[in-house]
């Protein structure tokens, strides 16, 4: 008789024991679904604050090359000014025309063939002078312009390649994610009926969506922001010693009329040497805006893929 009352029970008991574990497990994927929720929502405009960082860094580089790239050119023309300078000073000073003692003890003649004749040759020199002297400022200028544009980049860029923020974000939506990866394994075996229970669905699916999201891909954002910042400073030195040497290059020193006829060959050399080095340091700031702007168009790319699949995650919550 007992034996019967007990099995009467147990029958009585058991689907109520049943409803009470199926209970239980629904109510853990309800919290799941709902800490899942606030883990991972606001990563995507977290991650939207890089892209457009990265996007100025593009636009400044530019900028920054472009200036660089015309302070190249414009010293390339200085160049071959010069190179016209240094022929006409030495066609003028061949016929005595640059000797102060020589003229005074000219005859007439002289006078005439040394001095007055290369009359056409002193103004053409005169508008070279003053054009290598526009192209020199030029140059400077633009040099100086490149400083900015790096000192910028290289600011923008030293204040987000600590993307630890994010980090943590993306790390509390993952360990998230693994508690619904588990509840829904659970629910598979269950035998609970997803259509009678939309949140079985809602959870397979955050799953699938938020589980996309890579760590990794913070490392990467993190490298190349310090990239762009490096070759920003290395830019920024070159800057200041190519604007400082083509300021030398261009300095009444050299260019002065006067000062530029009775310059030595040693010093003629030297004028040389500053414009080649002025020249070399605009077309290595070329290269380094170049860089820059290929650091910041990839971080932008990677950036955009990882803002479509934290709003992939972030959406899959409003399914």
């Amino acid at each position: 008789m007992k034996l019967r009352n007990l099995l009467y029970i147990s029958l009585f008991l058991l689907p109520n024991a049943v409803n009470a574990a199926d209970d239980e497990l629904l109510y853990r994927a309800y919290e799941a679904y709902n800490v899942a929720r606030v883990a991972c929502s606001g990563i995507a405009d977290e991650i939207s604050k890089v892209t457009n960082i990265s996007t100025a860094n593009t636009v400044v580089s530019s900028v920054g090359t472009v200036a660089s790239g015309g302070a190249l050119v414009a010293g390339i023309a200085k160049s071959k000014e010069e190179e016209r300078i240094d022929e006409l000073i030495a066609e003028i000073c061949e016929s005595g025309g640059c000797d102060a003692d020589s003229v005074v003890t000219m005859s007439n003649q002289e006078f005439f063939e040394h001095v007055i004749s290369p009359m056409a040759e002193i103004v053409e020199l005169q508008e070279s002078i003053n054009r290598s002297k526009q192209l020199g400022n030029w140059r400077t200028g633009l040099m100086a312009g490149t400083i900015g544009t790096n000192l910028a980049t290289a600011i923008m860029s030293g204040l987000n390649t600590n993307q630890s923020d994010l980090v943590q974000h993306i790390d509390a939506c993952n360990m998230a994610i693994e508690t619904v990866d588990s509840v829904v394994n659970e629910l598979k075996t269950s035998g609970i009926n997803p259509y009678e229970n939309p949140i079985v669905n809602q959870l397979n699916g955050i799953g699938t969506y938020c589980s996309q999201m890579n760590l990794s891909d913070v490392e990467k954002i993190e490298n190349r922001m310090k990239g762009v910042m490096g070759t920003s400073i290395a830019g920024g030195v070159i800057g200041v010693v190519g604007t400082t040497t083509s300021a030398v290059a261009n300095s009444d020193k050299y260019m002065d009329p006067v000062n530029k006829i009775r310059l030595t060959d040693a010093e003629r050399d030297k004028v040389r040497a500053l414009n080649t080095t002025a020249n070399v340091m605009a077309g290595a700031n070329v290269a380094t805006g170049a860089v820059n702007a290929g650091l910041s168009i990839s971080l932008i790319t990677l950036t955009k893929k990882m803002i479509n699949s934290a709003q992939n995650c972030e959406d899959s919550f409003n399914d």
